[in-house]
């Protein structure tokens, strides 16, 4: 089942950028990002593996994967909390808790497939970022 998940995602400046999301009574939430970022790059047509890890302590936690939309939002792409494995048509997430980390794979890429992604937890009320993933998709070889 595909839940969509919009959440909106402002920058503060406060020694550094810390994305914050907007919960839902309006009160922000922990998202500060570790600062980490990955890189990924593919070709069209082509599948990408993009792995996420968190701490052990957080391994009930809801995984998301969401993709950045523009105007501060990011609308989740793919989450679980009780499966290792969930699919959908053109992703997956695996989760190995024994490794703490979980991994998304995106399926047959397209050019609109490129763009800023981030890998977060929710747990009770908070969202906390573990990683931005910056996903370039060329068209040729």
């Amino acid at each position: 089942m595909r839940i969509l998940f919009t959440a909106a995602v402002w920058w503060l400046t406060v020694g550094g950028s810390s994305p914050l999301v907007e919960g839902k009574n309006k009160e922000p939430l922990n998202t500060a990002c570790n600062g980490t970022r990955v890189d990924q790059t593919a070709h069209v047509g082509e599948s990408v593996s993009i792995t996420c890890k968190y701490p052990q302590a957080d391994k009930s936690s809801i995984r998301y994967f969401c993709k950045h939309a523009g105007n501060f939002t990011c609308t989740n792409i793919i989450s679980s909390q009780h499966y290792n494995y969930t699919k959908l048509p053109r992703f997956s997430l695996t989760d190995d808790k024994q490794q703490g980390a979980y991994t998304v794979l995106i399926f047959t890429l397209t050019q609109e497939d490129a763009g800023k992604y981030q890998c977060a937890l929710k747990t009770h009320n908070s969202i906390t970022c573990l990683q931005d993933v910056l996903l370039h998709v060329l068209s040729e070889y």
